[in-house]
């Protein structure tokens, strides 16, 4: 890979990892998932920075070609985040539920003081 590639590559995975950072100021993400996507810009970094590390670590763990390594990393990385985002997804929707119900309560109970206050001022 050539230097001007790798410096390019590497302005461009700071650039993502500012970008980050900026959605974590303006509390546009939250930082769980911040720290995964600032690891993985990290981990990019490095990879982009000393390329012959993939491919040693690739061989240490038994991989034959260095990109089967890479997508069953990137299989797994897909997978926890899916997992990440049903674990949320389920909290929210318990939330939603609870909010609807409180909601109808809050109602029930307003039309129930309507009705009182309409007898009272018809009697």
């Amino acid at each position: 890979m050539q230097i001007s590639l790798r410096v390019a590559l590497i302005l461009i995975t700071l650039v993502y990892m500012a970008l980050i950072i900026r959605a974590i100021k303006n509390k546009k993400m939250q930082i769980s998932f911040s720290v995964f996507w600032i690891i993985t810009g990290l981990i990019l970094v490095i990879a982009i920075a000393i390329p012959n590390a993939i491919q040693n670590i690739s061989k240490m763990l038994g991989f034959e070609v260095t990109v089967n390594m890479i997508f069953c990393v990137a299989i797994f990385l897909s997978f926890y985040l899916i997992f990440k985002l049903n674990i949320l997804y389920s909290k929210e929707s318990k939330v939603n539920i609870t909010l609807v119900q409180e909601i109808s309560l809050l109602n029930k109970r307003i039309q129930d003081l309507e009705n009182k206050e309409n007898e009272r001022s018809n009697d």
